[in-house]
């Protein structure tokens, strides 16, 4: 608050500067209101030198623009003092409002779901949660860490760490597989880690249905700042050249309003909508509210019967104008949702950037979040991932998991903290869950304490998958039985995809600080990811083996 108050204090003494120099005519005032700008705008740029942080300083400096009210002063004739006095009022309005807003920016940015604890199994058998295939919180993390900063706790959601990964998992002939295998916990000795591995079936590209993508970008003006725009635009246009001549591209901007920029147009009218791209500019504040709405009535419109439909929200997540509360904007799209329109949401920016609005919108628009902070990332979603997952192949994807007492004393499951489903709901068809694109891949872990004597031909609990088909409205539910067989007794005899994975979950333990995370330490973490380089190679490994190095020179 004292900051806030340095800031209010600051617009205060210009605005009232520029009041009294209009009144006086006095050309002096212009010198000292230009003075008093200067003085507020290296206030704002004298703040810490991470990439976050030189955004929360532009915002301050923003916050005490005064180039307006600086021209007004150094040349005042004809400006009324009563006049001058109004106009200094409302840009002090307008300055609290920026602090308010960045008060609630800073509130929402992150939640903090807290970590799963152990169950003791013969307490409660069943663990149930929804499948989630977002991939944020990693890329979060990497763009914090290129900053110079290490990222907060309460942004590091561990199913999106390990789920930014790829895993060889057998791919099923329709709908979701579900495959097993588990060796040594690196947290407690003796303990064990099971990896359950679902897969959803592969759809070439050319055997999918027509595409119509209705892009809902933030033209807004924070997204003026540190190539936010910009990394949109490479975005969309790599995204233009991935897609086939029969799919339809729309696009809405939004800033203080909402705007339709190009009405649905066929891809093979590519120039048409790459000039539309290039043309987007930033300007105003940010109304979400209204880009949503203006964007789901133009999906509705262009909704191809048995194509896809696709909203696709580009943004820092802020919103200041209209409906700013995150569940609210979220209920805005249920119904489109459960009528076939499904969002993605694609993140950019830090600073004020919300990650909670983000996702919490893709939740309920039955798509998936993710996050792009490099050129390479937005390759690896619009050029790699989005085109090949635009196909929803299950819906309300749950996963409900009932471990064996006799042979388990106790379970936890690391992750998935917000995507719990009560026991009884697993079958309950009404409740809202996970969905999964063609080639989607959602992995997760749990941590076992197991009884004495568990041998290979004991079991240890069962894993079902229950999912509703999107082409017939079936409900479709699989089983696998787990049992000791799948448990490796050596780190080194399990398979790469293992040990990646459960690697990556102990970068996550360690960030989160996670109770349950032993005496495991970063250096142990960066020298398996250095392992698994050698032993895979590839950019996946080399990038983690140099994420881990960032943050243990931060640490």
């Amino acid at each position: 608050m004292g900051s806030q108050r340095h800031r209010l204090l600051t617009v205060l003494l210009a605005v009232l500067l520029l009041a009294a120099a209009c009144g006086s005519g006095d050309d002096s005032g212009g010198d000292e209101s230009s003075g008093t700008a200067d003085a507020a705008s290296s206030d704002g740029d004298a703040a810490p030198t991470t990439a976050a942080a030189q955004d929360l300083a532009a915002e301050d400096s923003e916050a005490a623009d005064f180039a307006v009210a600086e021209e007004a002063m150094e040349d005042d004739s004809g400006v009324d003092a009563g006049e001058a006095s109004e106009a200094a009022g409302g840009l002090f309005d307008e300055a609290v409002a920026v602090e308010e807003e960045r008060d609630a920016e800073d509130d929402n940015r992150f939640v903090d779901y807290g970590v799963r604890p152990f169950v003791p199994t013969d307490v409660d058998p069943l663990s149930t949660f929804a499948l989630d295939v977002d991939t944020a919180s990693y890329s979060i993390a990497r763009g914090w860490v290129d900053g110079g900063a290490v990222p907060p706790i309460e942004s590091v959601r561990l199913e999106e760490y390990v789920n930014s990964f790829s895993y060889d998992y057998r791919s099923p002939a329709d709908g979701l597989a579900v495959s097993a295998d588990a060796g040594p916990s690196p947290f407690t000795e003796g303990n064990v880690v099971v990896r359950l591995g679902v897969q959803a079936e592969q759809v070439a590209n050319a055997d999918r249905p027509d595409a119509t993508l209705t892009f809902v970008i933030d033209t807004s003006g924070s997204m003026d700042r540190s190539n936010r725009l910009e990394l949109v635009k490479a975005s969309l246009s790599r995204l233009v050249n991935e897609l086939e001549p029969r799919d339809q591209i729309a696009i809405v901007t939004y800033s203080d309003g909402a705007d339709v920029l190009l009405a649905p147009t066929s891809v093979e009218e590519s120039d048409v909508i790459l000039d539309a791209i290039d043309s987007l500019a930033t300007t105003g504040s940010t109304n979400l509210e209204a880009g949503l709405q203006r964007g789901y009535d133009l999906a509705d419109q262009a909704y191809v019967d048995g194509g896809i439909n696709r909203v696709i929200l580009a943004s820092d997540g802020v919103a200041n104008v209209g409906l700013t509360d995150p569940d609210g904007l979220a209920q805005l799209i249920r119904d489109d949702a459960d009528r076939g329109i499904q969002l993605v949401t694609v993140g950019v920016g830090m600073g004020n950037f919300s990650d909670v609005t983000m996702e919490q919108l893709a939740d309920q628009g039955d798509g998936f979040y993710a996050y792009v902070d490099t050129p390479a990332e937005a390759d690896r979603l619009f050029a790699d991932d989005l085109v090949s997952t635009l196909l929803t192949v299950a819906i309300d994807g749950k996963i409900q998991v009932e471990f064996d007492p006799s042979t388990v004393a106790e379970y936890r499951l690391l992750g998935y903290e917000n995507r719990a489903v009560l026991d009884d709901d697993f079958r309950n068809d009404a409740v809202d869950a996970g969905e999964l694109g063609a080639g989607h891949q959602a992995t997760a872990l749990y941590e076992l304490v197991l009884a004495d004597g568990v041998g290979a031909g004991d079991p240890l609990g069962t894993a079902q998958l229950r999912w509703e088909d999107p082409d017939t409205g079936s409900v479709v539910e699989t089983r696998l039985e787990l049992a000791g067989s799948v448990l490796e007794s050596s780190w080194l005899d399990t398979s790469t995809d293992f040990r990646l994975a459960v690697t990556v979950a102990s970068l996550a333990e360690i960030l989160r600080d996670s109770p349950h995370r032993g005496d495991i330490t970063l250096e142990q973490v960066r020298a398996e990811a250095g392992a698994l380089e050698d032993e895979i190679g590839g950019g996946e490994t080399a990038e983690l083996w140099q994420l881990i190095d960032d943050i243990i020179a931060l640490s």
